[in-house]
């Protein structure tokens, strides 16, 4: 399979707290891969290391074999191609649904804002919140406000989607309608990669689990490899504790 990306040896510290210590793997084009762990394992970190949200240590990221984390490389050009999710939305609260959607392509990609407009009606509509366009955001619940977000997201055409913890702050009987869009996106063959405290679905939706502990990758496998039969004594310890 095609190589989308690739993260090289990466570190991150905050201060004298090392949150990520040597992280290398590959993602391919189409495929799915959930990073789970506990709270403080760096799952968060790692995913905005490679949305260059924050700056690695050492090592490198490429995106289709460019690296994306020299210095010299545009940072906007790379995130409407490597779109993102967050656990808190990050929408812009005095503006209503479809503008969330058509101020970054307009910024962005410079796309009119005619053509915008369609382009979030669309993605609105394949989240299912296609009537709430003109709705202002403060006024959806926590689960409508994460759709649109991946709506947005979705607006900029991106290659690969990240999405960071992204029913953490919601109530449950919200989770499962964005869960639902997540799972229609991996059908579809986004690639992704998903930091989830969601098992199950982690289980039912992804390629490959990457299991961190310690700001460190422990295990790394399918699905079955990782929950039905773990080789670190780590990941047996946190899969029995769920």
């Amino acid at each position: 399979m095609d190589e989308i990306i690739r993260v090289e040896h990466i570190s991150k510290s905050f201060d004298n707290l090392n949150v990520l210590k040597d992280i290398s793997f590959s993602v391919s084009k189409g495929e799915v891969i959930s990073i789970i762990g506990s709270s403080g394992s760096g799952k968060s970190t790692l995913i905005r290391c490679i949305n260059l949200l924050e700056t690695i240590d050492q090592g490198k990221i490429y995106f289709k074999n460019e690296c994306i984390t020299d210095k010299n490389v545009n940072i906007n050009n790379v995130r409407s191609k490597i779109g993102m999710v967050f656990q808190n939305f990050n929408l812009f609260l005095n503006k209503n649904v479809i503008d969330n959607c058509i101020l970054p392509q307009a910024v962005v990609l410079k796309r009119s804002k005619q053509v915008a407009k369609e382009i979030a009606l669309s993605y609105l509509r394949k989240v299912g919140m296609e009537e709430f366009a003109y709705y202002q955001v403060r006024s959806l619940s926590g689960g409508q406000k994460q759709r649109v977000a991946i709506a947005r997201a979705l607006c900029m055409n991106p290659e690969v989607m990240l999405f960071d913890e992204p029913t953490s702050a919601l109530d449950p009987q919200m989770v499962k309608e964005v869960l639902k869009v997540i799972k229609e996106l991996a059908d579809e063959k986004m690639t992704m990669l998903i930091v989830t405290h969601e098992m199950n679905f982690a289980k039912n939706v992804s390629d490959r689990i990457i299991f961190l502990s310690g700001g460190q990758i422990a295990e790394m496998g399918t699905p079955t490899q990782i929950f039905n039969n773990p080789q670190n004594e780590i990941t047996k310890a946190f899969l029995f504790q769920e």
